[in-house]
This record gives C-alpha cells, structure tokens and sequence, in this order.
C-alpha cells in the first residue's frame, strides 16, 4: 500500500523519523570488544557492543522496503579490520588481522559520516613466544652432487606448535662439510656454503634443500639469535653395504678427567662413506680398558664400560659421549660390529686417548701422627692439591693455612707447595676441637681440611661466672654459667666442683649449693627462694678455708618477690562482741612466704555469717599487708574471717566467737488473735541492737496497755537465761471495746525504761479455733 505521497509506508516512516528527530543520526558509542585477546598470528572474529546507527536506503520510486548499509569502519591499531558486518544497533561483528603486532591495540569504529568511537587499548594480542627452533624433517640421504628433499626448520612455543615469530627473525644453516651447499626451496640457483633466512613477523619456518659432493655423514646446524642451536645429520655417498666401523671424530688433545668428550662412530660401505644399513640393523659394541672410563649415548644416561647397541634405518652414525675419572698417559677405545642381517663381522677400529688430572678442586691435609695434641707442640701435616677425582694436579705456588674455628696463635700461615706436594710442622695455641684448613689465595673454594683435631689444655688458673641480670623473682630458676680457664683463656679439662653461697639470704633458700663435678665449663639453674633487696652469688672450688682455692662472685642483684599465691589472715585472739570494730592484719605472700608486691582487690567472708552482717566486704588497692578494721553483727559461738582475690585465697587458721552486745529491747511473740476471756501465753526474748539474744539478762519487765485495759501480770518474773514465757496472761477493761486491731503492748526494762518495745494486740470478739 503507498500512501498519498506515493512513498513506500515504511520510507515515509523512516523520512518522519529522520525529520523528527535531526537531521544526523546519532554518533557511534563503542563500549566493549569481545573476546579482549587474541593470539598473535591467528585472525580473530571479534563482536563489537555499543550503540550504532546504521545508514537507510530507501529506494522512493519502488515498492522495496529500505535496507540497512554496513558502512562502518573497524580499525584495530594502525591496521584495518575486515569483514565487518552490522547485527544491530548494539553490535557489529569484525575480524582482526593476523598481521597485529603483540600488544594492547586501541579500537576505533568510524561510520559513514566520518565520526568514531575509539575504545582505549580494547583488544590485546598475545604473543605465545618461541622457545626453540626444530628439524621437522628426519635425518635425510643424498647421493654426491644431489639436492636433498626439502628440510622444514621451524619456530616452536612451549607446548610444541608452531609459533609465528612476532619481529623479524633471522635464521642461520651451516653445515661442517666444506663442499656442502643450502638453497631455498624454489631457489636452486642461489646455492651458498652458509644460508641466512629471514623470518617475517608471523612466518612460523623455512624449507631448505641440501647439497654435497663429498660422501659421508655431515651435520647441519641451524641457530637464531637467543634460541638454542640444533644439528641433523645428513649422509651423502652410494650407500653401499656395511663393511666397517671407525672412530671418525675422536679428540686430538688429552681430556680432562670427569669432563665427557663428544665421539662420532660411523658405520662405512666399502667406499668409506656411508652405507646403507640392514633391515635388521647393525649392532654396535663400544669398550673401554679403562676402570674409570665410561661411554653414553646422551649426557643424562649412565656410562658405561662396555655399551652395546644396534643402530637401525637411517642412523649410520653415531655421536657418543666418553668420560673418563682417572688420569693417565694411554686410554684405549675400541669399536667393533657385526651386520644382524648377514651375521658378518665388520672391520672394527681402535684409538687410543690420553687423560688428564683437572683442575685443582681441593686439597688433602693429613697428620702424620697419632697420639694426643698439645698446645705448643708441633705436628708435622703433609699437603696435596687433588682434581674433583682425586687425581693429584702439578699444583705449583702458595697455599694459605689457617684453623677452623680460628686459633690465632696457629702456625705457619702459608706454604708452598711443588708439583702438587709440601709438608709442614704446625703449632696451635687454643684448646678446641680445630680442623688445619688449606685455601688456594686465587680460587675461591678451593681448600681442604683434616678431619677434627682434639688440643689438651693446661691446668685451670681461674673461674668465670656469667653475670646475673636482676632483678629475679623468688622461687625461678635462672642459670649460671661457670667456667674453669686455664692461662690461654681455654676451659680446662680438670675435673672440678664448687660451693654456693648467697649474702643475705638464710640457709636453705639458696638452692643447689654444689654445682657437682664438671669438666671446663657448666651451665645450672640457680633458685632463691627469699626475696631480698640485695645479694651476690660467691662461688669456691673446693673447701673455702683451703689456700689458693679458686673462687668469683656474681654482681649484686635483688630477688623480688613471685606473683602472689596466696593469703595470710592472722587470727583473732578472744571472743568479739556484736558490732565493736576489731583489727585483723592481712598479707599477700608469693609460694614462698615473701610478701608480694601484687595489688589486690579484695573480697571478705566471715564464716556462717551473711555478708550484710559484717562489714567491710571489700578492700581495693591492697598491696603486701595491711590492718583492716572489721565488725560482725551476728553473735555466734564460732567464726573464721577468709579473704579472696581472683585465685588467691586464704583463711584465719583458728576461730572466735562473736558475742551479743548489751540488751537494747525486747522481742515479744504474741497469739495471732485475743479476746477479753482469753488466757494466753506471751514469751519475751532480751535482745541486743542487732536482735542477737542476749542470753546473759535477768532482769524483769513491765507490762501495760496502750490506749485501755490491764495486763495481768504487770511485772515480770526475772528473765532465764535472756528468755522469759508466761503462760497466763489475762487482760481486763478491755471487754466491750473490741474489736481492736491495734491494742499495744508496752515491754519495758524495770530499772532502764530506755528498753522498751512495743507489740500489737489483735483483739477481737472472738477468734477462730487454730487446727
């Protein structure tokens, strides 16, 4: 359908739009790239988000829909991305080139009206890295003057695939034939004795052909800056049948002992050059007549003696590796082999090689005697400069001589040694366990030392005590070093013993008081169990009276008290009256019986007795001893003060009473309920101000009314042991005013009236019966 303008719907929509909203569309927003990396070498298909506008084709004059152009530019660092293709208004998908240098690369998304949206470093390529170089192709045969199949030589990363090279690399191929010839594969006409290849960034190899006219086996090499080397061999010639075996690459100078020296073997037809081997091979024995000589195929395996192997296919010949531990003038070699397919023997060979000692690598001191060492006394050593074979070297020149541990009284500092041999007398001065040690003053590491040598010392001449560093605390061990020196200042090795002493401290507090036997030096804990402000440890070998006994003493240090254990309550003498104040001391003690100097809060309990009947409950800031002033309230026959402070405890050994205090009252018990013709027995107790009773009163009691009434009786009997009951008690001119809830009843001291209490009387009209 097409509207009255004679355009498509859908155009004049897009038209309006256009209109509506501007006359540009919006400018592109690149806001991320996935995946962000890539490997260097591989094209990578990337998805761009965002937001972009795409061009509208609207074809007016055609009932077409509009189409939407791609034309947006991708651009990946300096190069261009292809294939890009609009998904839609959020993404566009492009591939980066393969060519892209390793890095971080800026993203750019331009569109057809010139405007861009880059996103900083948005893409990274990778660049696996090259590790190594490798011959593709095995080992190769020629005839003389014959180019060879084409040898692929490549660049590999770590896991072995081929790596494209990231910058321009430049490859080296030699060979070791002075009439072998390399050309590019397709380059015939460019033969050169050594070819350089260079490698463009993203080119992962090179294929090489090979030429030779003289016959044999040959080897090339290939290297590029900072990768390791490689060789392959290659054999040129007619390849006839095997007739013999030789030695072909043997060293012309002598070997150095323990340093493996490379052999080649090659199997030969009759021509001398390469043959042609068997199906089933050629086996190979290898000997040597040396007891210290060894051959391996590579430098990891074992060598060997006698090594027997078959080489089959192409591998005619052989690179060995011979290593010899034991110098000599004349080493012979032998190769022999038979063919496995013909059962013939081949014309074997023999060489002959020389060995000799390498370089100095230590050197061997040994003592010619073997009774005891003096110091003082000297001892003839003999010296000898050996390879790390113990081969003996020419060693020629100075040797330094010194001790381990150093003894500077050692003697001589230095010989000279000729044709790897000296021997010398040598004085030592300090008793110890010492190796003579040997040094070259030019190499570094190269010694040698005897095995350890005991040096006696002389008598002893005087003791040393290490010092004390207080304070200490009372009931710690700490330790005391104690050495016996002779004149040189070295332990003595004479038996001695020495007794303790401490100044100040009383017997028994000092504890060991013998160190025991020891020879030269000891090391013992020392307690002292009382704390004192000042002491010194004197110690004497031996008897203390006897003349010239060694003896020293410790610097003064004071013994502080230990962390408090527990607490002394002294006990209280006699019996305490109800509420008067009498003094206990209290003292905080460490394990020992030393007052502390801890601070305490402290808690008090009287035995039997609630803490709101004794005062005080508590102490703060208590430190080592003090009087405290305390008061019980309750009269009982037997009590004990205690105190408490986190775990500490402790406790008056003995007990005291408590008696009551003078009687301040009375406390009467009366029936629940009376009526005016009841009898009724009333029991007084004589109590002091705390209601202790007071079992000492005999006095007696009035007793009244108050508002009305009578009592009968109105005076007391004396009171029994603080107590007194009535078993009839009668009121009178009470009768017709009950009910009264309140009839009190006055108790009252006959001969101290300030003694009185006063009791409520429930009176009533009748009572109800008690069950």
């Amino acid at each position: 359908m097409r509207s009255r303008t004679g355009m498509h719907p859908l155009a004049l929509a897009l038209v309006t739009w256009v209109l509506s909203c501007g006359s540009a569309p919006d400018t592109p927003r690149l806001q991320a790239v996935s995946p962000e990396r890539g490997a260097f070498g591989t094209p990578e298909r990337l998805l761009l988000s965002g937001s972009f506008t795409p061009d509208v084709a609207v074809d007016l004059g055609s009932e077409a829909p509009p189409s939407l152009e791609n034309r947006f530019e991708v651009r990946i660092g300096a190069e261009r991305a292809y294939a890009v293709r609009f998904l839609s208004r959020d993404a566009l998908e492009a591939t980066a080139p393969a060519t892209l240098p390793p890095g971080r690369h800026d993203v750019t998304v331009t569109d057809a009206q010139g405007r861009s949206s880059t996103l900083s470093g948005g893409f990274e390529v990778i660049d696996r890295g090259v590790h190594r170089l490798v011959f593709v192709t095995s080992m190769r045969a020629a005839r003389p003057g014959e180019w060879t199949e084409p040898i692929r030589i490549e660049l590999r990363d770590p896991s072995g695939q081929p790596a494209p090279t990231a910058t321009p690399r430049v490859l080296r191929i030699t060979s070791d034939s002075e009439t072998g010839r390399f050309a590019r594969h397709g380059q015939e006409e460019e033969a050169r004795r050594e070819l350089e290849v260079t490698l463009a960034p993203g080119e992962s190899g090179v294929d090489v052909l090979y030429r030779d006219t003289t016959p044999g086996y040959h080897t090339m090499e290939s290297s590029c800056d900072h990768l390791p080397s490689i060789a392959q061999t290659v054999a040129v010639g007619r390849l006839g049948p095997p007739t013999a075996v030789r030695f072909t690459r043997v060293p012309t100078s002598p070997l150095v002992a323990g340093e493996p020296v490379a052999l080649t073997v090659d199997v030969l037809d009759s021509s001398g050059g390469p043959a042609s081997l068997p199906a089933t091979g050629i086996q190979l024995t290898l000997r040597t007549n040396s007891p210290a000589g060894g051959l391996a195929v590579n430098e990891a395996d074992p060598y060997h003696p006698d090594l027997t192997l078959v080489l089959q296919g192409a591998q005619g010949r052989l690179p060995l590796l011979y290593k010899d531990t034991r110098s000599a003038a004349e080493v012979w070699l032998s190769a022999s082999g038979f063919n496995r397919d013909t059962y013939g023997a081949l014309s074997p060979h023999t060489v002959s090689l020389a060995v000799r000692p390498g370089s100095t690598q230590r050197f061997e001191v040994l003592r010619t005697g073997t009774g005891p060492l003096q110091a003082g006394v000297p001892e003839r050593f003999i010296l000898t400069s050996l390879d790390a074979w113990n081969n003996r070297t020419p060693y020629t020149g100075r040797v330094r001589l010194d001790t381990s541990p150093p003894d500077p009284g050692f003697s001589p500092g230095d010989i000279e040694l000729e044709v790897g041999m000296a021997a010398f007398n040598a004085e030592f001065s300090r008793v110890q366990r010492v190796s003579v040690v040997a040094e070259d003053p030019h190499v570094p590491n190269v010694r040698g030392t005897t095995p350890e040598l005991a040096i006696q010392a002389g008598p002893p001449t005087n003791l040393v005590v290490s010092p004390v560093v207080g304070p200490q605390l009372a009931g710690e061990a700490f330790l005391l070093t104690l050495e016996a020196l002779d004149r040189f200042g070295n332990r003595a090795e004479t038996p001695l013993s020495v007794t303790l002493s401490a100044a100040g401290v009383p017997e028994g507090a000092l504890s060991p008081t013998t160190s025991g036997t020891f020879t030269g030096a000891i090391t013992f804990p020392v307690v002292l169990t009382t704390a004192v402000e000042e002491t010194r440890i004197s110690l004497v070998e031996g008897s203390v009276t006897a003349p010239g006994a060694l003896r020293t003493t410790t610097g003064g240090f004071a013994v502080l008290p230990g962390a408090t254990q527990r607490f002394v309550v002294e006990d209280t003498p006699g019996a305490q009256m109800a509420g008067v104040p009498f003094r206990v001391r209290i003292r905080a003690v460490d394990t020992y019986g030393n007052t502390t100097r801890d601070v305490h809060e402290l808690e008090f309990d009287a035995q039997s007795v609630h803490a709101h009947q004794f005062t005080p409950a508590r102490f703060s800031g208590f430190q080592g001893q003090a009087d405290v002033e305390f008061t019980v309230l309750l009269a009982l026959a037997s009590t004990r003060l205690s105190v408490v402070s986190g775990t500490a405890k402790g406790q008056q050994p003995g007990t005291f009473a408590v008696n009551p205090g003078p009687v301040a009252r009375f406390q009467p018990q009366v029936p629940p309920c009376i009526t005016a013709a009841d009898r009724w027995k009333l029991t007084l107790q004589a109590v002091d101000n705390w209601n202790n009773a007071v079992t000492s009163y005999s006095g007696t009691a009035r007793l009244t009314l108050s508002p009305f009434g009578a009592i009968s009786p109105s005076l007391t009997p004396a009171f029994t042991g603080g107590s007194l009951t009535l078993p009839n008690v009668t009121l009178s001119e009470v009768a017709g005013r009950e009910p009264q809830s309140c009839l009190e009843l006055i108790v009252t001291d006959s001969e101290d009236p300030r003694k009185t209490v006063r009791q409520c009387l429930n009176l009533q009209v009748s009572c109800p019966k008690l069950q």
